[in-house]
């Protein structure tokens, strides 16, 4: 009973050695990255076998592994302090990120899951021009300030919607257009700045794709990151990132800025894909892994932050996040 417990352990140490010394340097280890919660899923039966095997070897590696889940995700499983504050609640800032799948020309399900987290500002992302406009006839008059989506320039968008109005539409590269956005708000006389963003998808498994993807999206948030430093807005980062929490996309983000659901949140935070299904007839569940985030500067703290309810047609489901400016306390 002892060589199994001690096998398990061997590869998730060598694993989190790997993570921490390449990263996502290695296509196939990129791969495992983004799924690695799941390299935790046979410790329950390591531990049995370990009670089984009675051996000290065995449960000091089985004792190492638990210690690896508990730094890596450890704060997933933690119920956040209670919220504690001073002040007006009209002070907090509800925002909302939200793939709605360009294949979908029903705007209704958006609508209705829009209208039941009651955000103040929205990061859509994948929204054709079409279902933006039947968009705006149904909740354009709780948002009436709203980037446009530009029919001409690329079939689907990020676009920015808001109670607060919109004092500037800042310029973005030309060459991801269709993938970020960039707006300051005025939020009850504090300007805010609010960026929405695509990353690059996987567009395929092999290691050129793979490898592809993953420059792509580190070269997106690398950009963002050049242009808001130092600039004197408090910032909202609401985006679908197409990569895990264990990605390097998330850990340059997460050097920067707070990730909202880690603070306030409670669980996995899995938004991706919103329903189960097949690939190459090996069935997988629903909400296999977190691609979907919102992020904040230091002037802000996140009070609360939770995955939104599937709209029933969209591939993703929404993250929420509602936040206090520190000036407001």
């Amino acid at each position: 009973m002892t060589a199994p417990v001690l096998l398990y352990a061997a590869l998730v140490i060598g694993w989190a050695v790997a993570h921490r010394v390449v990263g996502d340097g290695f296509w196939l280890l990129a791969l495992v990255n983004a799924f690695a919660v799941y390299i935790f899923a046979p410790l329950p039966l390591a531990a049995f076998l370990a009670l089984l095997s009675r051996r000290r070897a065995a449960w000091i590696s089985l004792a190492i592994a638990a210690l690896l889940l508990a730094g890596f995700f450890g704060g997933e499983f933690t119920p956040p302090p209670p919220t504690v504050y001073a002040g007006d609640e009209a002070a907090t800032l509800t925002a909302m990120t939200y793939n709605v799948l360009y294949t979908v020309d029903d705007a209704a399900p958006v609508a209705a899951s829009v209208a039941q987290a009651n955000p103040d500002v929205i990061a859509f992302q994948e929204l054709p021009h079409p279902r933006a406009q039947a968009l705006a006839q149904k909740i354009g008059e709780r948002y009436p300030y709203r980037t446009p989506v530009v029919a001409d320039r690329c079939y689907v968008q990020v676009a920015i919607w808001s109670r607060y109005p919109i004092l500037r539409i800042e310029d973005v590269d030309p060459d991801v257009f269709c993938r970020l956005r960039s707006v300051v708000i005025d939020f009850e006389g504090q300007p805010v700045r609010v960026i929405g963003v695509h990353a690059w998808p996987y567009t395929g498994l092999d290691r050129e794709s793979v490898e592809q993807g993953f420059r792509w999206r580190q070269e997106q948030i690398d950009l963002i990151l050049d242009t808001v430093a130092g600039q004197p807005e408090p910032l909202v980062l609401l985006g679908d990132l197409n990569s895990a929490p264990m990605s390097e996309v998330y850990g340059t983000l997460s050097t920067r800025l707070t990730d909202a659901f880690t603070e306030a949140g409670w669980g996995l935070g899995h938004t991706w894909p919103a329903e189960g299904g097949h690939w190459y007839r090996v069935p997988y569940p629903a909400r296999l892994v977190r691609i979907d985030y919102v992020f904040h500067s230091a002037e802000w703290r996140a009070e609360e932050s939770w995955v939104g309810t599937w709209d029933g047609a969209s591939d993703h489901l929404p993250v929420v996040a509602r936040l206090r400016l520190a000036s407001s306390e």
